[in-house]
């Protein structure tokens, strides 16, 4: 004895074909730091919640996370010490335009290490800059160690990264490919404490099946993506 509604519904299943949009071709061999890498990752980086702006330069990138900072109303900011390094005008135009700025490292000692977490933990925002981002999944690729600290990109509600062109690869196994080359590869995990995925805001949908921002890390995440080489 046959079941009518599954019967029905197995009429409507196979008179009706389901149609599967074909993807676009992701640009896995184009060089990094290329137009069509870049084209992807904008689109990439929209579609996991990224807020993007390209800027021709660093001064003009400083320029626009203060304009971003100030629009949240944001006063303290946390900066890890190989992004100062990396970018050497931006804590000192970050506190010319009135803003806290904390960097520097971690006490190895309990007590003055939890001291010191807590008050980073009073910053509304954190600074880094990145070894590179993937146009295929808009994943942006931070490292910890050597000055770079993981809380800049996972404590704050908004995490602010600074991508030059370059660093732009059309995927991360192109990335793997050339680091591997270069030997930078095996420079990054000996001198790296933690390598940290970045693909949007921290999400979770663990409450209630209601999708939340910024459980677990950042609620916010804004890139500035560097034209000039640096």
């Amino acid at each position: 004895m046959t079941n009518p509604v599954l019967e029905r519904v197995r009429r409507q299943v196979t008179r009706r074909p389901i149609l599967v949009e074909a993807e676009p071709a992701l640009p896995f061999d184009a060089p990094p730091g290329s137009e069509a890498a870049i084209e992807r990752l904008w689109v990439s980086w929209a579609e996991v919640g990224v807020e993007a702006f390209r800027c021709a330069g660093e001064v003009e990138a400083t320029r626009g996370i203060v304009a971003q900072l100030r629009e949240r109303k944001i006063r303290h900011v946390l900066v890890d010490a190989r992004t100062a390094r990396a970018y050497p005008g931006l804590i000192a135009a970050l506190e010319d335009a009135g803003l806290t700025v904390m960097s520097g490292s971690l006490s190895r000692e309990e007590g003055p290490r939890y001291l010191g977490l807590g008050r980073w933990a009073a910053a509304e925002a954190g600074i880094t800059d990145a070894i590179a981002a993937f146009a295929d999944t808009g994943t942006i690729w931070v490292a910890g160690g050597q000055g770079g600290m993981r809380c800049a990109s996972l404590l704050p509600p908004v995490h602010i990264a600074l991508i030059r062109r370059a660093q732009v690869y059309p995927c991360l196994a192109a990335w793997l490919r050339e680091a591997r080359a270069s030997g930078a590869l095996m420079e990054w995990v000996e001198e790296s404490s933690a390598m940290i995925a970045i693909t949007g805001p921290s999400r979770t949908s663990d409450i209630e099946k209601t999708l939340t921002l910024g459980v677990h890390g950042p609620k916010e995440v804004l890139a500035f993506l560097i034209e000039e080489a640096g």
